[in-house]
């Protein structure tokens, strides 16, 4: 059986990071940490066990935040000029809209 990319971590995280064409990574892990010379470091954790699921090095990032798995929209932010506009961030999968009867 194939893992599910929540396998790799009970979150989903974006990275605005200029590395990315379009300026964001989308990544599941358990924990984001950023070490004290700044590198991103999102992390699986099972029991005792840490593993890495993504490293960025310092000055190669410069956000990360958690969001829904679905639609991509923030959970702690609901307004960020310019990156997140409506809820969702900047080039994230649109929500469909409800049809509506004619």
């Amino acid at each position: 059986m194939e893992p599910s990319a929540e396998d790799y971590g009970q979150f989903c995280w974006c990275i605005k990071t200029k590395l990315s064409q379009d300026g964001e990574i989308f990544a599941h892990a358990d924990e984001a940490r950023i070490q004290p010379d700044g590198t991103l470091v999102l992390l699986r954790i099972r029991d005792t066990l840490h593993e890495i699921n993504l490293s960025i090095a310092a000055g190669h990032w410069q956000a990360v935040y958690a969001v829904h798995p679905r639609d991509r929209s923030p959970f702690a932010i609901k307004q960020w000029a310019g990156q997140v506009d409506g809820g969702r961030p900047k080039g994230s999968i649109a929500k469909p809209k409800a049809k509506t009867s004619s």
